[in-house]
């Protein structure tokens, strides 16, 4: 992919800086003057995270890079602070213009693409394919995941911040991180070959189609089973018992138009009922009216039986205590009385009545029963009332049925038309109430036939899903043996860290890449028990070389496969903490080697460095170089904001002290 760089346009809050690009650029001078932000804001440009300096927090507005994507202009200005993107290119005679997320994708933005952020923006732009990788593999949830410029760009920028603790995140500890790293790398060196991408594609395709059948499948025999149709043989009867109601109902309904089954209306039952209520109130009034009069009949009798009852027993009292008394006067009109014989009585002078035995048992069984016939009477009455009690309710619980049927009826026979009428319109509603049941049903029979082709295309897809999973191993276990790529990469890191001179190896010393890493490691021994890998340097300088071969070597193997890398590489201080002075050896070789191939081997690869110190080039280079030494708070050699003096704001370009 060719990507080249034309200029950076940063906006500062007092001035504008326009930094041109040729083939190789070269940023050099003190620290805090802003070389290392040039390469941010070219990553920031492209949709990556950025940490101001003190310097750019205060004066940083805005910046637009202006590249080349395959011959076609690209304009990508980001503000300050921005989560989105302006890019602008022209197409034909048309100049587009779109604002697009810098690296969140939040849906797609040119219709009829895949674009969402600036990345597939530039894959779009320069007509190639985004490479797809497996996500979980193995997993159910396995699938397809795009990966981005960003992905490809970790091997084109080596940023000062990572030089000497990360190589290129092979190494980080977060387990997706560095499978997208691997990923990548798989990509750009052909170990990630187009027929096993083919065939992953076309698994997953296979899997989504399988799973949905699968699914559409169970969910359809649920419904069946839920419905009562769990055979064709059950469902076959309910049709036939459907069509069967639907021919009655029909025949009752033509009965009823032409007036051959005449069924009472609606109204009539409710008439009947209130005709009914209104009798059965009656009677029970009636009733009531009776029994409240044989009521009144046992009352005035107990209460006679009660009379009688006082009287017998008053005289019986007045019997007893008057026989007693020797009466010397008359009661009534206190005369003295006259002497009479003992066999009178000494008041009114008849015989004395002695009562016999008989006759005092006789009013002792009267007494008796006087009680026993009022106790009778008071358990009728109470019976009786009882019975008063419980007809007076129904009555009234009747009349309430009575007023409520009655109003019932009142609002019938506001709606009412014809008794013919309200049969007929009962008998089609039944109709098509059937005919829709049938239908139903008819429609039905359809499902299991429905079923059994969801249930054979599924078994299908499975079947293919296992031949193409077959292929995808077997095509996996050649690419896994195909080497070559990665054995090419070895040959080229052990030549470049000769080249440059790095300490401790040797011509004869050989390179394992680990297929399932990609981390590099050189065997400094026949046995291959004492190696020497980035971890284990040593140094953070010895660090900082080591990934800048590597990444040489990755980009010169790209060029020779003709790789999708883009063809820029941004290096941050290669000989980070390492002296020109105490290494000199290592300095010169390092820069003479990265010269060498732009003018040769990557000559097509746009270069931007970044040191503390200048090497320059040899004169019998071939390409344009552009050097810019920077110095804070220097007019000659400005920094990246030219007014910018000592952490304060200085004197600004057009201005004067």
């Amino acid at each position: 992919m060719r990507l080249e760089l034309d200029r950076l346009v940063l906006d500062f809050r007092r001035s504008q800086e326009v930094i041109n690009f040729p083939r190789v650029s070269y940023f050099y001078g003190k620290i805090g003057s802003g070389k290392s932000s040039i390469a941010r804001l070219i990553d920031y440009c492209l949709g990556g995270d950025i940490e101001l300096t003190p310097a750019l927090q205060k004066e940083f507005v805005a910046a637009t890079l202006d590249l080349k994507v395959n011959d076609i202009s690209l304009t990508l200005r980001r503000d300050r602070g921005a989560t989105r993107i302006i890019a602008g290119w022209r197409e034909g005679d048309s100049l587009l213009e779109v604002s697009l997320p810098a690296s969140r994708a939040d849906g797609v933005v040119i219709p009829n693409t895949e674009v969402e952020v600036v990345s597939d923006l530039i894959f779009y732009l320069a007509k190639v394919t985004p490479p797809k990788v497996r996500r979980r593999k193995g997993a159910p949830e396995e699938h397809l995941a795009r990966l981005s410029l960003r992905d490809l760009f970790v091997f084109c920028y080596l940023d000062q911040k990572t030089m000497d603790n990360s190589l290129f995140k092979l190494d980080s500890e977060n387990f997706a991180i560095q499978r997208k790293s691997v990923d990548a790398i798989r990509y750009l060196l052909g170990y990630h070959q187009e027929r096993v991408a083919e065939l992953e594609t076309r698994l997953q395709s296979l899997r989504e189609q399988h799973l949905a059948r699968k699914a559409g499948a169970e969910a359809l025999s649920t419904a069946l089973k839920e419905a009562g149709f769990e055979d064709m043989v059950g469902l076959e009867l309910l049709i036939d018992q459907a069509k069967a109601d639907l021919d009655n109902a029909r025949r009752d309904a033509a009965l009823a138009r032409a007036g051959k089954n005449e069924l009472p209306h609606a109204v009539d039952g409710l008439r009947k009922r209130a005709r009914n209520l209104a009798n059965e109130v009656a009677s029970n009034e009636i009733a009531a009216s009776e029994l409240r009069v044989q009521l009144d009949n046992l009352t005035r009798h107990e209460n006679e039986l009660q009379m009688l009852s006082v009287r017998f027993q008053r005289t019986a009292a007045a019997r007893e205590i008057v026989g007693g008394v020797d009466f010397k006067s008359c009661p009534r009109c206190t005369q003295s009385l006259p002497d009479r014989p003992p066999e009178l009585c000494a008041v009114c002078g008849q015989p004395e009545h002695v009562t016999s035995a008989h006759e005092s048992l006789s009013e002792k069984v009267l007494n008796q029963d006087l009680k026993s016939r009022q106790l009778e009477l008071r358990d009728t009455i109470t019976r009786m009332q009882t019975q008063l009690d419980r007809i007076t309710r129904r009555v009234r619980e009747m009349g309430e049925e009575k007023a409520q049927a009655e109003h019932a009826l009142d609002e019938q026979m506001r709606e009412y038309d014809s008794a013919h009428m309200s049969q007929a319109l009962e008998h089609q509603r039944r109709v098509v109430t059937l005919e829709q049941k049938l239908n139903n049903l008819l429609h039905s029979r359809k499902l299991p036939q429905v079923l059994e082709e969801q249930q054979r295309l599924a078994d299908e897809l499975a079947g293919e899903e296992a031949t193409v999973r077959a292929q995808l191993e077997t095509a996996r276990k050649v690419a896994y043996r195909d080497s070559r790529n990665i054995l090419r990469l070895g040959d080229l890191l052990l030549e470049i860290l000769i080249r440059i001179g790095y300490p401790d190896v040797r011509p004869f010393f050989s390179v394992r890449i680990d297929p399932n890493t990609f981390d590099p490691k050189v065997m400094l021994s026949e046995a291959e028990d004492i190696t020497l890998s980035f971890s284990n340097v040593g140094s953070g300088g010895m660090q900082a070389l080591f990934k800048t071969c590597y990444a040489l070597a990755i980009h010169r193997l790209c060029r020779e496969i003709g790789s999708e890398l883009p063809n820029l590489i941004i290096i941050d201080t290669p000989t980070k903490n390492v002296s020109s002075k105490e290494n000199p050896e290592v300095f010169q070789a390092l820069y003479d080697y990265v010269y060498e191939l732009a003018d040769g081997e990557l000559q097509n690869t746009q270069f931007v460095i970044i040191d503390n110190e200048f090497n320059e080039p040899p004169k019998s280079v071939n390409f344009d170089l552009y050097a810019r030494h920077m110095m804070n708070g220097s007019k000659e050699f400005p920094p990246l904001v030219p007014y910018w003096v000592n952490d304060e704001i200085g004197v600004g370009p057009d201005e004067t002290e």
